[in-house]
């Protein structure tokens, strides 16, 4: 998010936003102006404090306001599937009224609860999904890396591969979760083969500890594709596309896509690229190969709303809110006043 559209988040009184919303100014609004664009929401984990082990508190929505989301965004607007959308704007068609596709990243096993949620409203979303790191697979290296640094008795953690070289302090709560920050940078920046080295001398360090369930079963992921959910997909194991090298970006996008098909039956047509954010997680190049290995299109991080003129291969979503008045706010308020500009790590709309 732009410090721009930050500083307005923060400017505007939370009881504002709230007494707007129970007024019922934000329906007027919608109703007086509706939106022409495509709201694409961005969740990961649903979960209260009790994901924050394998979660980053910023992308956990505990599941008591994600079914209030739900409920009111399946009352309030057109919740349509993402797919679809997309082929609208592929062929120049115009979206439908205050429309929201609903979208989650990487795979947590509390997304389950989050899809029979939606199916009881009667909505969808699209759930882009780690391949290789569901149940049974590698573990998901931004969960893992919370519970090894949780796990580390020394003071200081020191590891190195291929020329990186992490020496951090352990000594206090402050210094592991900067620990956790700066192993997830290292890791996002790194080839694979160098991030799997630093994982496996992490590990040792840690003690080798047993790491607890955070990801879906194949099972849980079929029951999902029944309720009506579409599954996408997120890479085979998580890494930063650019920075883990063309032919390695290609295998990532073409095995997970491939890994999916054969355990839902299904095609798999959406892809989210993993690691967004200010890092440079998305080229040209990386663009090109998700093209190629057989999607049709493709989500960001970048905080925006997506229209009729957006790239299919680079489309912008909503960051949401945990309060359900400040996603409304969000949807109803932001609509006209950010289209931001691309972030360093971002390509522009072509």
């Amino acid at each position: 998010m732009s410090g721009l559209l930050r500083a307005f988040r923060a400017g505007l009184a939370p009881l504002a936003k709230t007494a707007l919303f129970h007024a019922g100014g934000y329906a007027a609004l919608r109703g007086l102006a509706p939106s022409r664009y495509l709201a694409i929401l961005r969740y990961h984990a649903i979960c209260g404090p009790e994901g924050y082990e394998y979660a980053d508190p910023q992308i956990c929505i505990t599941p008591e306001n994600f079914e209030r989301h739900v409920a009111y965004l399946s009352r309030a607007y057109t919740v349509v599937r993402l797919d679809e959308a997309v082929a609208r704007i592929a062929s120049g068609q115009a979206l439908p009224a205050n429309a929201v596709a609903i979208t989650f990243d990487d795979g947590y096993a509390d997304n389950l609860a989050a899809a029979r949620i939606l199916e009881r409203y009667r909505a969808t979303a699209t759930f882009y999904i780690t391949a290789g790191c569901l149940e049974g697979g590698q573990p998901f290296w931004p969960a893992e890396i919370r519970h090894l640094v949780r796990s580390v008795r020394q003071p200081r953690l020191t590891i190195e591969a291929a020329g990186t070289g992490i020496d951090l302090p352990l000594e206090s709560d402050a210094d592991r979760l900067a620990a956790v920050r700066q192993l997830t940078r290292t890791f996002k920046s790194n080839l694979i083969t160098v991030r799997e080295a630093l994982r496996e001398q992490l590990r040792r360090a840690a003690g080798d500890p047993p790491m607890p369930r955070v990801m879906l079963t194949w099972d849980e992921l079929r029951e999902m594709h029944r309720l009506g959910m579409t599954i996408g997909s997120h890479t085979l194991t998580h890494p930063n596309l650019p920075s883990a090298g063309l032919p390695a970006a290609r295998e990532e996008l073409a095995s997970s896509r491939r890994r999916l098909e054969g355990e839902i039956d299904a095609a798999v047509t959406m892809f989210s690229y993993p690691n967004g954010g200010a890092d440079r997680y998305l080229t040209r190049d990386v663009q090109a190969l998700v093209r190629e290995t057989g999607y049709t299109g493709a989500t960001t991080s970048r905080n925006a709303f997506a229209t009729t003129a957006s790239d299919v291969y680079a489309l912008e979503r909503i960051e949401v809110e945990e309060d359900l008045s400040h996603l409304v706010f969000a949807l109803e308020v932001e609509r006209f006043l950010f289209q931001p500009k691309p972030r360093k790590g971002e390509v522009a709309a072509q």
